[in-house]
């Protein structure tokens, strides 16, 4: 049965690629341990990051999976007229959140290592759609399939040189009111597998983040606070497996 709705992608992303890691790991027994160690960081981070958009998207769309550094929601369409002008608040409200967070978690690079150092230049951009999607139930987990969940996600590999904006199709932009729709630009994209396609552009400009008590802090002081931080990541993260 296909359901008609709003397909939405939150991502991370700012880091550089690991190629460091890749190399670090074939040199020998340490450099192992201190790729594994930065790997660790970096996923804590952006799964803290990650998880403040989720708590404020989540009350409005549905969390369908975590991809890597994103989230995947869906919402079902419904009789509010102002369903997709909802979706742009909780986008803007995610933002928002994320750079909060973003600012709370300063203190980490006092750690040194390189993916805390580079945490300063993780961003979020968000895609959004609406289309047609198919749930599957298997177990306790449901699936979404179609050509418009493809295409969802083709929309994240586009041409845009930019950390940190926001696309939505024709279909989400003409249900959005005047004020809504005079933020977006129009923007076409080649996407593998769909050509052309026009789309809907907002570029988004965060200054770096700042925290000032922090900052005002001895180093030492944020050194431990991030050694705790990690800490309690890794006990969390055996905490799971068990």
């Amino acid at each position: 049965m296909s359901n008609s709705g709003y397909l939405l992608i939150a991502d991370i992303s700012g880091y550089t690629n690991f190629v460091k890691l890749h190399n670090l790991r074939q040199k020998n027994v340490l450099g192992k341990i201190i790729a594994d160690n930065f790997e660790f960081h970096a996923e804590a981070i952006v799964s803290d990051l990650l998880e403040a958009v989720i708590e404020v998207i989540e009350p409005t769309l549905k969390l369908n999976k975590l991809e890597g550094d994103a989230a995947f929601f869906y919402i079902e369409s419904n009789d509010n007229k102002n369903q997709a002008n909802d979706i742009i608040s909780i986008m803007d409200k995610a933002c928002e959140s994320f750079n909060e967070k973003a600012s709370s978690l300063v203190f980490v690079r006092a750690c040194g290592c390189e993916p805390c150092l580079e945490s300063k230049n993780l961003r979020l951009k968000i895609v959004a759609h609406k289309g047609n999607f198919a749930i599957k139930k298997i177990r306790n987990f449901e699936e979404l399939a179609g050509e418009d969940v493809i295409f969802t996600h083709r929309m994240l590999k586009n041409g845009i040189e930019s950390n940190e904006y926001w696309l939505v199709t024709d279909s989400f932009y003409k249900d959005l009111n005047p004020s809504n729709k005079a933020k977006f630009t129009s923007n076409t994209q080649v996407l593998e597998n769909f050509g052309k396609v026009k789309l809907n552009y907002l570029q988004l400009s965060s200054p770096e983040p700042q925290n000032s008590k922090v900052e005002s802090r001895l180093r030492i002081v944020n050194w431990l606070a991030q050694a705790a931080y990690f800490s309690k990541a890794k006990f969390s993260k055996k905490s799971l497996r068990k």
